[in-house]
Parts: structure tokens; sequence; C-alpha cells
């Protein structure tokens, strides 16, 4: 349909370079006249949470009823879908959250996936010592101390959950790799991925 958005999942976990490489393919489409619009999921959620249930910070989000938040998410992947049509639109989120207990959630349900329709997954990757090492040396963030065998599993299942995922809704499926010194190589990967979807 013509005003149906191109939208692509990209997600990783935390400390593989996402948002360097989203940035990179940003600058790719810039040099190439190429429009991407970029949406945040936890900040449209934020958005639903402060104009219908009075939440005011991402802490008090967390604390809501589990039924509150699930049907926020709901309502996001909807007021994303209606953002995207006619666009490219990159979803910045994540197929799965470790929480402290060492599970992990559903960063994309079904009730999302639907809402979204997405054309296309990406899963950000590199080895899991580099993520291991890039988490060491990075002050700015405050992140789990998770070994390289959890960061291992962790990639692992996330690229279950996004077969899953293409498998229901016939969305394409790439993993760009990440590698220490390669975000511009990654980044072009990104921005040939979302050009195709516009062929």
């Amino acid at each position: 349909m013509e005003n149906e958005g191109s939208i692509a999942i990209v997600g990783g976990v935390p400390g593989v370079g996402k948002t360097t490489v989203i940035n990179k393919a940003l600058e790719f489409a810039s040099k190439n006249d190429f429009e991407i619009l970029i949406i945040v999921y936890g900040s449209v959620m934020m958005e639903i949470a402060k104009e219908e249930f009075n939440v005011q910070h991402r802490d008090e989000l967390r604390k809501l009823p589990t039924n509150t938040q699930k049907e926020i998410q709901r309502r996001a992947a909807f007021r994303i879908g209606k953002r995207a049509r006619g666009k490219v639109v990159i979803v910045d989120t994540h197929y799965t959250i470790k929480t402290g207990s060492g599970t992990f959630l559903q960063g994309i349900p079904q009730w999302v996936s639907d809402g979204l329709n997405p054309k296309l997954l990406v899963l950000i990757e590199t080895d899991p010592q580099e993520i291991f090492q890039r988490r060491a040396y990075d002050q700015s963030r405050t992140r789990d101390q998770d070994t390289v065998n959890v960061l291992f599993e962790h990639q692992l299942i996330n690229k279950t959950v996004a077969s899953t995922i293409c498998q229901k809704t016939g969305a394409l499926l790439s993993v760009i790799k990440n590698r220490q010194g390669k975000s511009d190589e990654a980044g072009k990967e990104l921005f040939l991925h979302l050009k195709a979807l516009k062929s």
C-alpha cells in the first residue's frame, strides 16, 4: 500500500554499538539525499504514559501494573505505525531485555509486531568479548557486568526472537556485524538495507 510505512526494527545487546551504527547509516542517508525517520520505541511509550496515565518519569512507567504497561506498549506500536506512513523508519528498540533476576523480557511481543508490521528486522552484533571490553571501558553508562558467556547467550536469544517475528510477519532479517573500528562498514550495510526497502 502506498501510505504504508517501511519499518525496520533495529536492536542489539547493550554495548554492541547500535546507536553508533544507526548514526553512521543516517550519515550515509544524508549524503545520498535519502530520508530516514528514527523513532525510539521507549520515547513513544513515555509520550502515551504522560498523556493518559500521568506518568512523569521512566521509573514510574516501570512501576505501573503489568497490564497497563502492555497496553501502553500496544498503543505505542500503533502510534509508530501511523507516524511511519509513507516513510522509511528505523524503530530503535530491544528484542529482549535482561532483567535483574537473569531472565529475559520480550521487547517485541506479538501485539507490538502486529502493530508495527515491520518489513525488516536488523540485529547489530559483534563478538561477545568485544562487547565485554566496550562495557568495561565505557564510563559514561552504568551497565550490567555480564560475562562473555551471558552476552553470547543474549545475542543468541535475540536471534531466536527476531527469527520468530520474521516467520510471523514475513519481514526480512539481517545480522550486521559491528566489529571494532568497522562502524562505517556496518552503518553503510544498514543504509543499503533501508534504501532497498523503497525499491
